[in-house]
């Protein structure tokens, strides 16, 4: 069985329309079906955020200093990429991945101390499959479901809220979505709306 490699979601190059969601896959009258290719994609997270503590520094009066602290998440990533065969649709469709956060501890703006993010839409992505000059179909297929953890946002020191804003939430979303093309090779990161 050939190892999945990764996508590129590039729009079909019969089509000339800007919106690939409502142009129709068929530039002729025909209503015969086409070999269309679908990838649709999840990822559910959930973190906690721990201090790293300095065993140097403690006593039996005394806490140990924090140095650092980060978030550990675990994820479970989910891809799937399939050709149905011979299948008619009203045209091509890029559907973003959406991806929302929710913090167990209230906090306002930033990942807090735990929490989840869910994904509430699945990104997709349906076209015409790719075939070479003897028609024969080159996109991967397969199915990719992968767990395991991993540590985003370390910083000096013990975990501060005031530094944990909604202007860092962003940037640790895409530390945590560009570690999964390692899990599951056709996992598409700019299919992730951030």
């Amino acid at each position: 069985m050939p190892t999945p490699q990764p996508i590129s979601p590039i729009q079909n190059p019969l089509l000339t329309s800007v919106n690939p969601q409502i142009e129709s896959l068929t530039t002729s009258g025909s209503t015969s079906g086409v070999d269309t290719y679908v990838h649709i994609q999840t990822v559910d997270l959930m973190y906690l955020r721990h201090n790293q503590y300095d065993s140097a520094t403690s006593s039996t009066v005394s806490s140990p200093n924090a140095i650092s602290n980060y978030l550990e998440v675990a994820y479970t990533v989910t891809t799937s990429d399939e050709i149905w065969e011979d299948s008619t649709f009203s045209g091509e469709l890029w559907q973003p991945q959406v991806l929302e956060l929710n913090t167990a501890d209230g906090t306002s703006g930033g990942f807090g101390v735990c929490g989840v993010v869910n994904t509430t839409v699945g990104g997709t992505i349906r076209r015409a499959a790719r075939k070479n000059s003897a028609g024969d179909i080159l996109d991967a297929t397969g199915h990719c479901s992968k767990t395991g953890t991993v540590i985003v946002d370390q910083m000096p020191g013990a975990y501060n809220a005031s530094f944990d804003t909604s202007a860092q939430v962003g940037t640790n979303m895409i530390q945590m979505i560009n570690k999964l093309p390692a899990k599951c090779p056709t996992f598409i990161t700019s299919l992730v709306d951030l």
